[in-house]
Formats: C-alpha cells, structure tokens, sequence
C-alpha cells in the first residue's frame, strides 16, 4: 500500500521519464526510490514476484499519470519532454506520442 501511495511522487521527483519505472528503480535511483517509498530494491522485488503489482494496471496507471503531469506541466508553460522521443512506463518504454493518447 505503501508503494502505491508513493510511487507517483517518486515519479515526478526523477528525471528519468524516458526510462521504464522498474529501470529507474533498480538502475539509476534507487536511493531515491528508497528516499520516498521506504522499500528496499529487495522489497520491490519481492511485491514484484509475489505478484502484488499486476503490470498491465500499472503500465496504464503510469501513462494516464504521466498525461496527467504532462497536461499540468504544459498549462504552466513547462514541456518536460521536448527532446525525448519515448516514455516510460512500468517494465517498457512506448514513443512519447502515447501521452497524445
């Protein structure tokens, strides 16, 4: 419950969006990811293997909130992803026209 409380916070704090979420987890921040969630790399691999995230939710859950940070961000006059040709999301990456979706 933790990690899905905390999850779209980590998201929005790194910088890797052109990243899936597990490499931006277990690769390029994980001290982050530990920061603001409070699992270990450990942890998520375990909520991982018992089955606790089902990855297609979690693949649509993170487009639709990247649409939705992207929607904010743009009012703001902020384009966050004007050099990035893809998006990540859970366990893939998809071109960044999928945030037109």
């Amino acid at each position: 419950m933790k990690f899905a409380t905390r999850i779209p916070i980590f998201m929005y704090l790194t910088d890797y969006r052109e990243e899936s979420l597990e490499d931006v987890i277990r690769k390029l921040e994980p001290s982050l990811f530990e920061r603001v969630t409070g699992l270990t790399i450990d942890d998520f691999d375990l909520l991982l293997r018992v089955g606790v995230f089902n990855r297609a939710q979690m693949n649509d859950a993170i487009l639709k909130f990247r649409r939705y940070e992207d929607a904010s961000l743009a009012y703001t006059g902020v384009n966050r992803h004007a050099a990035e040709t893809r998006i990540g999301l859970m366990d893939s990456t998809v071109p960044i026209e999928a945030l037109l979706g």
